[in-house]
C-alpha cells in the first residue's frame, strides 16, 4: 500500500542521509585497514542496523532539533515585539481601552479567512468592554483586493477612528469575497464615500508599506500574528476565537520574550488547522 512504501522511502532516505555522512566524516584512506579501521566498519555497520529497524530514533532526534530551533525562533520573535511594542503599538489602528496595561498587537491581512475571525473576535471583545487595548496592522500580501482594502482601513480611522470598528464588522461580513462594490457599501453604512477619504487613501500606500517592512524585519512567520503583551511579558496566541482569547487574557502570559527584551534595540487554533501559509508564500501567489 501507499503507506508501506512512504515508510520505506523514509528509510532507504535516512539510511543514505546517515551513510553521506558517514562517507563525510570519515573518509576511507588508501592505506590498507588497521585494526581500528575494520572495528569502525563494524560500529557502523551496527549502526545503520539499528536505523533500519528503528528509523523513527533519528525522526525523532531530527524532529527534537527542529523544534528546538522553532522554540528559539519564537523566542526571538517575542524579544523583538517586546522592544519595539510602543511603536508598533502606535503604528496600528487602535480599539478598546488604549491606556490597559494588557495589549494586543496583531499583523494581518484583511482577507484571509483567520484574519477574518480574529477581526470578528477583536470587535466582540471591544464591545463587551474588555479592559485590553488593541492595534492591529494591516497587511496586503494575498494580491491586490488586499492591499486596497488594507488601505481603506487606513484611510477610514484616520478620518473617522470612531466609525473604524463598525467599518470593520461591515467588510468582514463579506468573508474573503470583497471588491470595490463591497467597500463602497460599508463606507456608506458608515456615512462615507471614496471622495471623502481621498486624501487618506493617498496616506494609506506609505502607512501599508510601513507595516509591511515591520512585518519582514521581525520575521513574522503568517498572519494572523497576535501577541498579547502583559508586563513585559509576550505570547503569541494561537486562537481566533473571542472566548479562548478572553480566557488568555484572564491567565498570565506564558513568556516567549525576556523581561530585558526592550534592552535590545507570529483561529480557532487558527481553527486548530491553519491555511494560511508565511508572508513569503502569500506574495508569491
Amino acid at each position: 500500500g501507499s503507506g508501506g512504501c512512504c515508510k520505506l522511502g523514509v528509510i532507504v532516505s535516512v539510511v543514505a542521509l546517515l551513510a553521506a555522512t558517514v562517507a563525510y566524516f570519515c573518509p576511507r584512506k588508501d592505506a590498507t585497514p588497521s585494526l581500528d579501521a575494520a572495528f569502525d566498519e563494524k560500529i557502523k555497520r551496527v549502526v545503520l542496523d539499528i536505523i533500519k529497524q528503528n528509523p523513527q530514533l533519528l525522526m525523532d532526534a531530527m524532529g527534537e532539533g527542529i523544534a528546538k530551533k522553532r522554540e528559539d525562533a519564537v523566542k526571538q520573535l517575542g524579544n523583538s515585539v517586546i522592544a519595539q511594542q510602543d511603536t508598533l503599538f502606535k503604528q496600528g489602528l487602535q480599539f478598546g481601552n488604549k491606556d490597559a496595561k494588557k495589549r494586543i498587537i496583531c499583523f494581518f491581512d484583511p482577507l484571509c479567512k483567520h484574519c477574518i475571525e480574529f477581526q470578528g473576535a477583536m470587535i466582540k471583545l471591544v464591545r463587551s468592554g474588555m479592559d485590553v487595548a488593541f492595534s492591529i496592522l494591516p497587511v496586503g500580501v494575498l494580491g491586490e483586493d488586499s492591499v486596497l482594502v488594507g488601505k481603506v482601513y487606513l484611510a477610514v480611522y484616520d478620518k473617522s477612528p470612531g466609525k473604524a470598528l463598525e467599518f470593520i464588522e461591515a467588510i468582514i461580513s463579506n468573508g474573503e469575497a470583497v471588491d470595490k462594490d463591497a467597500i463602497k457599501k460599508a463606507l456608506k453604512k458608515v456615512n462615507l464615500t471614496y471622495e471623502e477619504i481621498e486624501a487618506q487613501l493617498a496616506e494609506a500606500d506609505k502607512k501599508l508599506a510601513i507595516n509591511g517592512v515591520s512585518a519582514e524585519k521581525l520575521g513574522i512567520p503568517v498572519v494572523p500574528a497576535i501577541f498579547y503583551i502583559f508586563e513585559s511579558t509576550v505570547k503569541m496566541l494561537q486562537t481566533t476565537n473571542a472566548e479562548q482569547i478572553a480566557n488568555e487574557l484572564n491567565d498570565s502570559p506564558g513568556s516567549i520574550g525576556s523581561d530585558k527584551g526592550s534592552e535590545n534595540a507570529k483561529s480557532d487554533n487558527l481553527s486548530s488547522d491553519p491555511d494560511v501559509s508565511g508572508l513569503e508564500k502569500e506574495k508569491k501567489n
